[in-house]
């Protein structure tokens, strides 16, 4: 079937690359988490020029996807660079720290009069730095009768008003979007997963769901109760990144959950998947 024959185009720097010209694989991971990790990308044979032209903070963008249904993965900056070389072949490794973290990385210094709401500050701080805003909500628009001082790198302000003063969350996504939404809000796009549209089967289903179990955002690491989470992989969707509302139609799992983590991965060789860990929603 054509919908399932792999395409994709890679930037780096000046640079413009196809699947038929050029040999490259990726590994994006998505959290939720204002800290958006870093991505991989392999690239083969390189000529030595190309190789030698590449310097920090080129940009890197990657569209991945099947033929007649591409999307963006990928849109960041190149943070660290190696070669090397086995008999006639290299490798370059391409560490890619999404955009929006240098953005976001910038100091600001600016004081927001009495009764100033936080929606307010926050649409205004984002929109002097041209971020690019997928969605704005937030749980509790508090308001600041004596004004409120901006003072220090973007993000750390930013944090502190969404997640801190407004108990809502701040999320990054690899394609440089960021996301500010209701503590118990998704972003929800429609996706249906299923093995006719890309669902993987899964190896094992450890417990039963209970799909009524309302969610809860914004925790990651030690602080998340993974008790209530299942791990799903499907053919790589672009669609699919943290807090994106699913619907899972198979015959051991069925229901709407939320993505809290996951990672798009492929190479010219192998499986092209988006691997996530899903907890039930609302």
């Amino acid at each position: 079937m054509a919908f399932w024959i792999r395409d994709a185009t890679l930037v780096i720097g000046g640079n413009k690359y196809t699947l038929d010209g050029l040999h490259f694989s990726f590994d994006i991971p998505f959290d939720d988490s204002d800290e958006p990790p870093v991505a991989t990308v392999k690239v083969m044979n390189l000529s030595e020029s190309t190789r030698a032209g590449m310097k920090k903070n080129d940009p890197v963008i990657l569209n991945a996807g099947y033929r007649g249904d591409v999307g963006c993965i990928l849109v960041g900056n190149l943070a660290g660079l190696k070669h090397k070389q086995d008999n006639v072949d290299w490798t370059s490794t391409l560490t890619v720290q999404p955009c929006a973290e240098e953005i976001l990385g910038k100091m600001i210094n600016k004081t927001y009069k009495e009764d100033t709401t936080a929606m307010v500050i926050v649409k205004d701080l984002l929109n002097i730095f041209g971020v690019e805003v997928g969605k704005c909500e937030l749980s509790n628009n508090i308001s600041y009768p004596r004004g409120r001082v901006c003072r220090g790198i973007l993000k750390q302000i930013l944090t502190e008003i969404v997640v801190s003063e407004c108990k809502s969350r701040l999320i990054i996504r690899p394609t440089g979007q960021v996301y500010i939404t209701k503590s118990d809000d998704g972003i929800n796009n429609g996706i249906v997963l299923s093995t006719a549209n890309g669902l993987l089967r899964a190896d094992e289903e450890k417990v039963a769901i209970a799909v009524e179990t309302k969610s809860n955002s914004q925790k990651t690491g030690e602080d998340r109760d993974d008790d209530d989470h299942v791990s799903r992989s499907c053919l790589l969707n672009y669609g699919i990144s943290t807090a994106e509302v699913v619907r899972v139609q198979s015959n051991d799992l069925n229901g709407q959950f939320i993505v809290s983590k996951g990672r798009h991965t492929g190479s010219w060789n192998g499986d092209w998947k988006t691997s996530m860990e899903l907890k039930p929603w609302p």
